[in-house]
């Protein structure tokens, strides 16, 4: 007689003994034994089988949440890199731009101070020029400080020379202080070499 087993790992085995003069009855018995392990043995391979279909699509699974949950922080990894670049940048840009304003109202504060330290020269030159310009004429015409005559400068000409004013002052009415002035004459002082002309004729 043939006995069927299964060892301990599922595998089949099959053992047989035989036994002489075995009737039809035990062979046939013995048959139906058989194909039913073989039916066993079928449904535990085909559970073994889907428990592994299973697990590897579960690994699957896994995987690929792992990937996803990696390049997502990844992304904000590199969002979060890119927006403090941007932000650096913006920083470095703003602090720029506010240098570049500091040198720029630097410089125009300089060159108004400059502007405003030739114009004080110009004006003391100017100033010097024209008390020189009325000494000449007070030289010239032999005018004394004490004396009643003003010698004063007017305006330049067209010419650039300079025009001095030589007046009176007239007191008309005392109590009032009222009065007119009485022109003298009116001088033309060349502010290149200093040279005096008559100009009153031209009625300045």
């Amino acid at each position: 007689m043939m006995e069927v087993n299964f060892d301990a790992s599922g595998d089949y085995v099959e053992n047989i003994n035989f036994v002489d003069n075995a009737s039809e009855e035990q062979i046939a018995l013995l048959q139906n034994q058989i194909q039913e392990q073989q039916k066993q043995l079928s449904d535990l391979e085909q559970q073994q089988m889907e428990k592994e279909l299973d697990d590897y699509y579960a690994q699957l699974e896994e995987d690929r949440q792992k990937e996803e949950e990696a390049q997502a922080k990844a992304d904000a990894e590199a969002e979060a890199q890119a927006e403090a670049d941007r932000k650096a940048e913006k920083e470095r840009l703003a602090e720029e731009e506010k240098k570049q304003q500091e040198e720029e109202e630097a410089q125009a504060k300089a060159d108004e101070e400059e502007a405003d330290a030739e114009a004080s020269l110009e004006d003391e030159a100017q100033t010097e020029s024209q008390e020189q310009a009325i000494q000449l004429v007070r030289d010239q015409q032999g005018i004394s400080e004490d004396s009643p005559l003003l010698v004063e400068y007017d305006h330049l000409d067209d010419s650039g020379n300079y025009i001095i004013h030589v007046y009176e002052s007239v007191v008309d009415n005392e109590e009032t202080g009222e009065g007119h002035t009485a022109t003298q004459g009116w001088y033309q002082v060349s502010p290149s070499d200093g040279a005096i002309t008559d100009v009153t004729v031209d009625g300045y």
